[in-house]
């Protein structure tokens, strides 16, 4: 064992005679949290992280200042009359905070026995008069058994996903603690365990106002990949600390714990931290804002290892020494065999699983578009929404986005547009007919208005006068017109002012146009810019759409040059296309080579970081490929998120028994012997840390109704369980057979290494699977005991260099080293 330095010596003793101090600290750092845990701000609209050159952003930001938008919702009852469905429309529209109701006879609203309402509330989505609205909706469908109401209104992302986040960590604790109970020594570390995770958890929590905002999945996830990813430092030290009690009472012992376990710590997290940070250079917002949460939780992870869990551990020694218990994790000798009979063909078969894995990964169908994706467990809206697409079809609206200008120039472009086959219909000002042939955009004159509007010439030449004083761009003509719309509301604006003498008939009519033109002025034309809304027969996520819009952008650049976007989920589609293409290729190449760093600067060999980043790479590439079989759509994401996840954080497993592997064969064991053991100490980091991380995946996945965040956690489940399939019937292999080459490729001289993953804490547990005659040898010495009894005489454990004859290092030095030489040349 590499010598440690005074200072960090230092550092660890301060820490544990420091102890309660430092609980005083936590304790006031866990208080601080419950308070500033509700400072954090929460983005729902996963948009808002596209890049801010991209159309989608710039047209979002376009619409937000510029235009008022009404929340909606699309509301179908099955097996009902046409009479019945009219009688319903009528009743949704007596409710409060309703709006309109479109309902017609014709296949967009009523196709067999089923009848489609659009419902317009008098709010946004998320005001209060529109919830009200939904809620009157819910209460006239009370009576029929199959209604279904698809809205964004009343949808808060952020309280269903920590809803189902709840559920989720409840039984990954559950699963925790029955882990930990397997692989642990002692029942009463299992407490410590959980009390050190929570601390962490919360912490982290109320640490992450200090992003500007942080989106709705990593605000609701990160604590389940915190604990899964960071399990692995507590055992750490709990083993670390384990070994040293053996001969030295508890706050030694911890002193001697923490010394060793600081940097193999560090170590360990320096993989997961470099697969995250190749996720922070995603053009898309989404990996940069998961990439800060999740690093931020691993480093209070282990500022809580190494500050908070010494304390407690020693404040309770006791209890650890009286709960102690032998190791429930069985022996996997089998496995060592069974690497050593198929070292010669397991390797070859990876290379040619991984060439096509590879092709059918980047094969799979991506999904940009994730309303349309759907969980596993989908809630009472996606339900709707799903049943709604299946009987009426999804129609896919673009929004136009223009400089302010001439209605006429809008109406002449409407038309234009119109003229494709694939474009259903259009909506702007310019087009929205009124009354009597007449549209909202048209030019009036005084005459016509005068017959439309019901005045006399004497009170329309007035109004339209004091229009044109009002009005500067305007002057009185023989041939003097003005938008209708414009005209209407300045009526109004007259009428209330008291200076247009009206009857009350009069009154009436202006008001009811006043609340249609009004309302689709605020929807449709802003200070700046114009709206219209294009409905296409095209899918939302297709090649068709994605040349529809550049058909939209040349014929409306020929009226308002460069100065025009297009909004909705097609644009935001092919966006998210465009940079997963550049993300996923940056994601993989950062990921792979931020890990070989660490590989190399932890083994200083070269070789053996090309053989571990190829176990999981392939890892990836198979996780990937499993959808292209079933006909699933994958949502693009995974594969940034998870991939990064799987390199950064899978690898470690593969670290654990190289680790074990490379450190036995440095003491001279043959490659059969050192790959048994190296299995069988590692399997219980494999099955607690592996099993939690893919249960964890797999209840979000399978318990979310979130599309993304369920998506995300199916591929992190069964990605993780790949990894370790790999590294127990994969890497074993792998590693006998390019033994050589590791060696080869081993920088003997390099200078500033850092520490190994994981030291071999317990190596007289691991190498208990040698053969017979190295346990008979150590047997027959007689005058010492194993590195994991106490007691132990003369003793060293075999990971320590020299001394004592019971080292079972140096009893193979002898007879059998010649033999294994031998035999495994």
């Amino acid at each position: 064992m590499a010598k440690k330095t005074p200072g960090l010596r230092r550092i660890a003793t301060f820490i544990v005679d420091k102890r309660l101090l430092v609980l005083i600290l936590f304790v006031a750092a866990l208080l601080a949290s419950f308070f500033t845990a509700g400072l954090t701000v929460v983005e729902d609209d996963l948009y808002r992280f596209l890049p801010d050159e991209t159309e989608t952003r710039r047209a979002l930001d376009a619409m937000g200042s510029e235009f008022y938008t009404y929340g909606t919702a699309k509301v179908m009852v099955d097996n009902v009359s046409l009479d019945e469905a009219f009688n319903i429309a009528a009743k949704l529209r007596e409710g409060a905070g309703i709006k309109s109701v479109s309902f017609s006879f014709d296949k967009d609203h009523y196709r067999g026995n089923a009848a489609l309402f659009d419902v317009t509330f008098k709010g946004e989505a998320t005001d209060d008069i529109s919830n009200t609205g939904l809620q009157y909706v819910k209460s006239v469908l009370h009576g029929y058994d199959e209604s279904y109401v698809s809205t964004e209104v009343g949808r808060d992302y952020t309280k269903t996903i920590v809803k189902n986040m709840a559920i989720v960590g409840s039984i990954v604790v559950l699963i925790v603690i029955g882990m930990l109970l397997l692989t642990s020594r002692s029942y009463a570390e299992v407490p410590i365990l959980l009390v050190t995770f929570a601390a962490a958890a919360i912490i982290q929590v109320g640490t992450n106002f200090i992003f500007s905002c942080i989106s709705y999945i990593s605000n609701a996830i990160t604590l389940v990949l915190q604990l899964a990813l960071a399990i692995d430092y507590a055992v750490i030290l709990c083993n670390r600390y384990a070994e040293e009690h053996q001969s030295k009472p508890p706050r030694e012992a911890m002193i001697a714990a923490l010394t060793k376990a600081i940097p193999e710590i560090s170590a360990s997290s320096l993989t997961t931290i470099g697969g995250l940070v190749a996720m922070s250079f995603m053009q898309f917002g989404l990996g940069a804002d998961l990439a800060m949460v999740l690093i931020k939780s691993i480093v209070i992870s282990m500022l809580t290892v190494f500050l908070f869990m010494p304390g407690l551990v020693v404040f309770f020694a006791k209890a650890i020494d009286k709960t102690r218990h032998r190791s429930f994790v069985p022996k996997v000798s089998r496995l060592g065999n069974f690497a050593w009979k198929t070292r010669k063909v397991v390797p070859a078969l990876l290379l040619v699983v991984m060439i096509f894995s590879c092709y059918f990964a980047f094969h799979v169908d991506y999904g940009y578009d994730y309303e349309s994706l759907y969980p596993i467990k989908m809630n009472e809206r996606q339900e709707a929404r799903a049943k709604i697409v299946d009987t009426f079809g999804n129609s896919n609206m673009m929004a136009l986005v223009v400089p302010s200008g001439a209605y006429d120039v809008e109406a002449e472009l409407l038309e234009q547009l119109e003229e494709n086959p694939h474009v259903i219909s259009t909506l702007g000002l310019a087009n929205i007919d009124v009354a009597e042939g007449y549209r909202l955009g048209d030019m009036i004159s005084i005459d016509q208005f005068s017959e439309l509007a019901g005045l006399d010439a004497m009170s329309s030449t007035a109004l339209f006068a004091l229009y044109a004083a009002h009005n500067s761009q305007y002057e009185i003509t023989e041939d003097y017109e003005v938008p209708l719309v414009d005209m209407f509301l300045f009526l109004y604006d007259v009428a209330e002012s008291g200076q247009l003498d009206l009857d009350e008939e009069q009154l009436d009519m202006i008001e009811g146009y006043y609340d249609q033109l009004s309302d689709a002025k605020l929807q449709l034309k802003g200070k700046t810019y114009s709206r219209m809304l294009i409905y296409s027969d095209y899918p939302v996520q297709s090649d068709e759409s994605y040349a529809l819009i550049d058909q939209i952008h040349e014929i409306a650049g020929e009226y308002y040059g460069d100065e025009v976007f297009v909004a909705g989920n097609t644009t935001s589609s092919r966006d998210l296309d465009n940079s997963f293409k550049t993300d996923s290729i940056l994601n993989t190449v950062l990921s792979a080579l931020f890990v070989i760093i660490v590989i190399i600067f932890t083994f200083r060999s070269f070789g053996l970081s090309v053989l571990l980043i190829m176990i999981i790479q392939s890892s990836i590439w198979i996780n990937f490929s499993v959808p292209y079989f079933s006909g699933e759509k994958v949502f693009f994401l995974s594969y940034l998120i998870v991939g990064a996840i799987q390199m950064g954080a899978n690898i470690d497993y593969a670290i654990v028994v190289s680790n074990r592997y490379i450190t036995l064969r440095d003491q001279h064991c043959s490659k059969h012997e050192s790959i048994t053991a190296a299995i069988n100490g590692a399997l219980p980091t494999l099955l607690t840390s592996g099993s939690i991380l893919a249960v964890a995946g797999l209840l979000i996945g399978l318990l979310v109704s979130e599309s993304a965040s369920s998506n995300i956690g199916i591929s992190l489940g069964r990605g993780t369980l790949i990894s370790l399939v790999l590294v127990l019937f994969v890497l074993p292999q792998v590693l006998l057979m390019g033994d050589k080459f590791i060696r080869k490729t081993t920088f003997k001289k390099l200078q500033f290494s850092v520490p190994t993953r994981f030291s071999d804490d317990f190596e007289a547990l691991g190498r208990s699977a040698l053969d017979g005659s190295a346990k008979a040898k150590n047997k027959d010495s007689g005058k010492g005991k194993p590195a994991n009894q106490k007691g132990g005489g003369k003793s060293k454990p075999a990971n320590q260099k020299g001394g004592g004859k019971g080292n079972s290092a140096q009893a193979k030095n002898g007879k059998s080293n010649a033999n294994t030489k031998k035999k495994n040349k």
